[in-house]
């Protein structure tokens, strides 16, 4: 899967483009979110050096073509994350918005650019876990044409609500 480097989004002065090796303190700055770590995989106030670290993994695994991240820039700030990494089940959607870059309909819109570039690219459906009770984050799946698919209990024991956007539930592809 060879990602592009920039995805528009429908709103003016937004975009998402591909994560750069300076963008470290995106992912340092979202583990300094209380949400982002209770409601994801994403640990908690890491270092600068994991930080770094993390974004070197994405960008190896985009280099592999096995995904990669995109951040969600507002009038030139990241506001945000979303990736794309491709399972033995297919593509896998994730996000995570810093308090600047929610309530504006962005990941609504990110999580949607990705998974339509992914349908027009070949894959069947796109995947995407939230952890029970996140609520806002089932929203913006749910606006974002994902359908609920099941409930799983992930390798960490967490239970999870699955979801599902395939071509026929892709506004775009009717």
């Amino acid at each position: 899967m060879e990602l592009p480097d920039v995805l528009g989004l429908p709103v003016p002065g937004a975009r998402l483009r591909a994560l750069r090796a300076d963008d470290w303190p995106l992912d340092q700055a979202l583990s300094q979110v209380p949400d982002v770590p209770r409601w994801t995989y994403f640990p908690a106030d890491i270092s600068e050096e994991v930080a770094r670290e993390r974004v070197s993994r994405s960008l190896a695994l985009r280099a592999d073509g096995r995904g990669g991240r995109f951040v969600v820039e507002l009038a030139g700030a990241g506001v945000g994350a979303v990736g794309l990494v491709e399972r033995v089940d297919g593509p896998y959607v994730h996000y995570a918005f810093l308090p600047a870059g929610r309530g504006r309909g962005l990941a609504t819109l990110a999580v949607r650019a990705v998974a339509h570039w992914a349908l027009v690219h070949g894959a069947h459906d796109v995947r995407a876990h939230t952890m029970l009770g996140n609520v806002a984050s089932e929203r913006v799946l749910e606006r974002a044409s994902f359908e609920r698919s099941g409930v799983d209990v992930d390798p960490l024991g967490v239970t999870v609500e699955r979801w599902t956007r395939t071509r026929r539930t892709d506004p775009t592809h009717q």
